[in-house]
Parts: structure tokens; sequence; C-alpha cells
């Protein structure tokens, strides 16, 4: 039980930080990452086959990273990259 309980945790804490709003709100969105973490907020906190489940609290730090590097590197350069 507490596998889920920990899991939807990550993504309720995420919420309250702003860092869920910067996945959703990102400009841009690979579908399937999306998919998997509302597959989570749908209540399928025990699919072990989901990445945002299996590793929920270090999956989901590193996409959030990696959001927050393609803003940077894309407002300071003018350089397209692509996560």
């Amino acid at each position: 039980m507490m596998i889920g309980v920990n899991t939807f945790r990550t993504y309720v804490m995420a919420w309250y930080e702003g860092s869920l709003q910067k996945v959703f709100f990102a400009e841009k969105q690979q579908e399937e990452v999306i998919k998997q973490i509302c597959s989570v907020l749908a209540g399928y906190v025990w699919d072990m086959e989901n990445l945002y489940v299996r590793e929920h609290e270090t999956a989901f730090k590193k996409l959030v990273r990696l959001i927050e590097i393609e803003k940077i590197l894309s407002d300071d350069s003018g350089v397209e990259v692509v996560v």
C-alpha cells in the first residue's frame, strides 16, 4: 500500500512546489511522458512498468531539471534543445 501512497505523494508535493505545472506547461512535451504522469494522477500508482511510478521521485526530478535546462538554453542562446 505504501508504494502507491509514496508515489502519489511525489506528485502532490510537485503540485505544491510548482514543478508539476512546469511539466504540463512546458513548451516541448513528449506525449508518452505526459500519458505516464497522467496515468499516475488517475490512480495507477502500482503500475511498475511506468517509469514515473517505479522511479517516481528521481525520474520526475530529472524530467523537471531537463525542462529547466532546456528553457535556460533556449532563452540564452536561441539554440533549440530537444529533450
